[in-house]
């Protein structure tokens, strides 16, 4: 009797999973899978942004920020002037399209490891300290950036220093 029940609660339980698994199946299956092209290209923009928001936190955009900017993504990414161009003008219409960062730094979160996103913290800083100034909002931006990338405060720390150093910044 007791062998009986066992058995039966052993065919129940797979009968489940085998049903569970159908249904992950055709849920997978709906959402088509994003082509590595298609990542590359989310993220180009979601860096772009990050650096266009840093750049413009301050409500001046200054020519040394825009440099900076095109010399940042023209290596990081191995683009010519006119894929920067075209890249900076996508992502200047998609930062105004969204409503805060949130979108942008997930995608970073998802598609860079730890060391990656310092790297870009330390582009940002590098950004910020190209006009030889730091402004409250850029701070306030850089800061922000900290916690939605989820990085180490002393490595920011570290990061921004290293950056008003190199750029002999007061």
């Amino acid at each position: 009797m007791v062998a009986a029940r066992f058995t039966a609660a052993i065919n129940n339980t797979k009968r489940k999973i085998i049903m569970l698994g159908a249904f992950k199946k055709i849920f997978d299956g709906s959402q088509k899978q994003e082509s590595a092209e298609d990542r590359e290209n989310k993220l180009r923009v979601a860096t772009s942004v990050l650096l266009l928001e840093a750049a413009t936190a301050d409500s001046h955009f200054s020519e040394e920020e825009q440099q900076k900017i095109i010399e940042i993504l023209k290596t990081r990414f191995q683009m010519n002037d006119d894929s920067v161009k075209e890249l900076i003008e996508k992502s200047e219409k998609e930062r105004k399209q969204s409503t805060d960062l949130w979108y942008f730094t997930n995608i970073i979160n998802e598609n860079l490891s730890n060391e990656e996103k310092y790297s870009l913290m330390e582009q940002v800083w590098e950004v910020i300290y190209s006009d030889g100034t730091l402004d409250k909002f850029e701070n306030y931006i850089a800061h922000k950036l900290l916690n939605m990338l989820n990085l180490d405060h002393s490595v920011f720390i570290d990061l921004k220093m290293k950056v008003k150093s190199d750029t002999n910044t007061v």
